[in-house]
């Protein structure tokens, strides 16, 4: 497991709420901390196994270029993107700073953060897995028939499972990997 960050990635962008701050633009600065398991990528020496820096840096280019009244919708778009890209992210976390914001007296920046943890514990087998969004798990699964969904839902309530679970209930999980249920 490694911490893996870009820090100090700086943007000029139009972010703000006021037509000023819109119009003139003004300096932003966006950090990333993202953890993750890196043990297979050091094994093979090999980048695509991890996160690639210049993938992320451009994820954060791509959100700072479009113009929002709020910092937590950048952050946030931020994480968005970064989810859909990284598929093996344990935790990650977001900061988007707006330096000397034009607050009427002198201040150095304004910054907005998104931490989250995608380490969950499958409710029915007790296996760790990395879950982006709670309610995603049975979108995963659509042959899932809706009464065992339910099912599952009210039983274990509401707490997403793991994928081996899910197999097993969508009868895709192979006989020989039943056991170690």
């Amino acid at each position: 497991m490694a911490l893996i960050s870009l820090e100090g990635m700086r943007f000029y962008a139009h972010h703000g709420v006021y037509d000023g701050e819109t119009k003139a633009g003004g300096e932003y600065v966006v950090d990333i901390v993202v953890n993750i398991n890196t043990e297979k990528a050091v094994k093979d020496d090999k980048v695509d196994l991890t996160m690639n820096y210049e993938s992320v840096y451009q994820i954060c280019r791509l959100e700072m270029e479009k113009p929002r009244k709020l910092l937590e919708t950048v952050a946030a778009d931020i994480v968005k993107r970064m989810k859909f890209q990284f598929l093996n992210m344990q935790a990650l976390r977001v900061r988007v700073t707006k330096l000397n914001p034009p607050l009427g007296g002198r201040v150095d920046s304004a910054w907005v953060q998104e931490e989250h943890d995608f380490i969950n514990e499958c409710p029915r087998c007790k296996k760790k897995f990395i879950n982006y969004d709670p309610g995603d798990c049975w979108l995963r699964f659509p042959r899932l028939h809706p009464a065992t969904k339910e099912t599952l839902e009210r039983q274990f309530n509401g707490r997403c499972l793991c994928d081996n679970c899910l197999k097993f209930y969508v009868g895709e999980l192979p006989v020989n990997d039943l056991r170690r249920l």
